[in-house]
């Protein structure tokens, strides 16, 4: 064999016996869910790249952030990343401890956006606290949802409601996929 199809050959099999190598993580953030004082557990958060979906992943460590290991969150399907034009993991740091945001913006030829997840670690549960969506589309019309979970409100397009009663185990963000918002009907979806 001689020439491309040696050397795709070739590459196949050194793929084969070096193993694959895993992508680089779209986005890391690390840092202390208690805030920049320390004195919670230290944290690593990933959101890695499967098709047009972003799995987010959190590691939890005592003495330092955490390396490796297997995750204590992890959760496919966590945003989705079509379209999008920036993908990143923002710590906040409040007087209540840090805010961990997955905050992914959006754009094609019809539409832009941004959507902001916000957790934090309380009580063992990482916990959902609040959302954030803003869309235009064209001459369609445009959405803003703002969802502060943690106080019940939603505010949409200006109007404030209340969110239904919800315990604390509905917000756990193992459970959250990139269109909980809308599937929970927090956020109506233009048109619908």
């Amino acid at each position: 064999m001689r020439g491309f199809s040696g050397a795709i050959l070739a590459g196949g099999l050194a793929l084969v016996a070096g193993g694959a190598q895993a992508a680089p993580p779209l986005a890391e953030a690390t840092g202390n869910w208690a805030g920049p004082a320390g004195g919670g557990f230290y944290f690593r958060a990933t959101l890695e790249g499967e098709s047009d979906r972003a799995r987010l992943r959190i590691w939890n460590g005592t003495e330092a952030v955490p390396q490796g290991g297997e995750p204590q969150l992890d959760v496919a399907d966590f945003a989705l990343t079509a379209f999008a034009t920036d993908v990143r993991l923002e710590v906040l740091d409040t007087p209540q401890g840090s805010i961990l945001q997955v905050v992914v913006e959006f754009a094609d030829e019809e539409a832009e956006g941004r959507d902001v997840v916000q957790l934090q670690y309380l009580d063992f549960q990482y916990t959902v606290i609040g959302y954030a969506h803003q869309s235009r589309f064209g001459t369609a019309g445009q959405t803003d949802c703002e969802v502060d979970v943690w106080n019940g409100r939603v505010t949409e397009n200006g109007t404030t409601r209340s969110l239904p009663p919800m315990d604390f185990a509905a917000m756990n963000a193992s459970a959250w996929h990139f269109g909980a918002a809308f599937d929970r009907g927090w956020c109506q979806r233009i048109g619908g």
